[in-house]
């Protein structure tokens, strides 16, 4: 009889940090939440640490109170990662198959070994000496001249290619998230891109098939992924997120941000024509100075609201249609994330998009029902039960490792971490 395994998702965001603590029952393969703790983030700029000390001690606040929650004290962590430094990229390499037959058959079966120097092979690209590959997503297999191929592994012939998506981050940037968790005495198994962690939480198989864009409004950044067929096709950052819609409102009409965020969480709409509709409601603001009250409604507040929302929404548009068309989205757009709470803002999409929009919630997990789990928690989630799924690529990246020994050990534990992306 197995025991269960004990996993923890660390979610560094802009505006919150947020640690989930998880028990996996390997035999009945499901999670139980055991612990939930958040902490407001006071160290990171659009997904990108600034000050170390500062994130350290968001994070130790966070995780301090899942672990008293769940009666657990844990050692080790899978994080997220996100920022406007992300790139991505696609390519592709060829190798022979391992020649095992005798006589004049020239094919032998795809064997593991094969697969592992084919996605080895297609990270020999030229990034920079500023730049590490943080994942290499397989997006198809062909053999010899058979297309389209998901799994090759047993199949007969002689050549075999692939073509995959390479996600990667600014080195330092990567290396400075590693810093701050490790300065807590935690020791960090995996580093997974946030968008694919909320993925894993919210998208069905049949979405990823149809075709479909996930977008993750967080406080600093936007992040987008683009299924089709069943793989990721594109991976994209944008620098925007709803903390600067907040930002705006407070530099309007000079309140805090404390203030703002208050009011646009529960007064502001995508746009002033759906606050108009719904009927605008009357509102009292503490000012920022000489104790004032600002008086306002939320129509007034969603205008304030629909022009970053609409610039957004063209910077998303834009970076999904660099890779494909938006009609063959046949399972439309899914919102996630803590922006993705803003009323109204799927209709707004629809008039942008002109393809169906929804917001995504993360799967509900035994454990802790009484707590609602939204769309802010998407990425939490998804890093909870990624390291599991990943268990046997285990990464464990210790405060006494060097630089040079954990890029070291990133590099050779990628394509092994790749191979279970789709």
């Amino acid at each position: 009889m197995s025991h269960p395994i004990i996993t923890t998702g660390l979610d560094i965001g802009t505006t919150k940090i947020c640690a989930m603590i998880g028990s996996y029952n390997p035999e009945e393969n499901v999670y139980q939440i055991l612990g939930v703790g958040q902490y407001p983030s006071r160290g990171l700029k659009r997904g990108v640490v600034i000050d170390i000390e500062e994130t350290k001690e968001s994070i130790i606040k966070a995780v301090a109170e899942a672990e008293k929650q769940s009666g657990i004290t844990i050692s080790a962590v899978t994080i997220g990662i996100a920022g406007d430094h992300i790139r991505s990229l696609d390519s592709s390499s060829t190798i022979a198959i391992s020649h095992k037959n005798t006589g004049s058959d020239t094919s032998s079966p795809v064997e593991q070994s094969d697969v592992n120097r084919a996605l080895e092979s297609v990270r020999n690209i030229n990034l920079g000496v500023d730049r590490e590959i943080i994942h290499v997503i397989p997006q198809e297999f062909i053999v010899d001249d058979q297309m389209g191929v998901k799994n090759p592994i047993q199949m007969s012939g002689s050549r075999l290619t692939v073509n995959a998506h390479i996600v990667t981050a600014a080195i330092n940037n990567v290396k400075n998230l590693v810093r701050s968790v490790q300065s807590t005495g935690l020791n960090v198994q995996d580093i997974v891109l946030e968008p694919l962690a909320s993925s894993k939480a919210i998208l069905s198989a049949d979405q990823k098939d149809m075709g479909v864009a996930l977008v993750d409004i967080g406080g600093g950044t936007t992040d987008i992924t683009v299924f089709l067929d069943g793989s990721v096709r594109h991976t994209g950052v944008i620098g925007y997120g709803g903390s600067i819609i907040t930002k705006d409102i407070a530099s309007i009409i000079q309140t805090s941000f404390q203030e703002a965020e208050r009011i646009k969480k529960n007064y502001a709409w995508a746009s002033a024509g759906l606050a108009e509709q719904s009927g605008p409601q009357d509102l009292v603001v503490a000012s920022l100075s000489d104790n004032k009250e600002i008086h306002l409604d939320s129509f007034q507040l969603s205008q304030y609201v629909e022009a970053r929302i609409e610039e957004i929404f063209v910077m998303v548009k834009n970076e999904i249609c660099k890779y494909t068309e938006l009609k063959n989205l046949h399972a439309g757009i899914v919102f996630t994330g803590g922006g993705s709470r803003l009323k109204g803002l799927c209709q707004m999409s629809e008039q942008i998009f002109y393809i169906p929009a929804q917001v995504g919630y993360p799967i509900r997990l035994p454990g802790l029902e009484n707590n609602e789990y939204g769309p802010e928690y998407s990425t939490v989630i998804g890093l909870l039960d990624w390291n599991e799924k990943h268990k046997k690529n285990e990464l464990i990246l210790t405060r006494k490792d060097s630089d040079s020994k954990v890029w070291g050990k990133l590099k050779k534990v990628i394509s092994e971490i790749a191979k279970n992306l789709f």
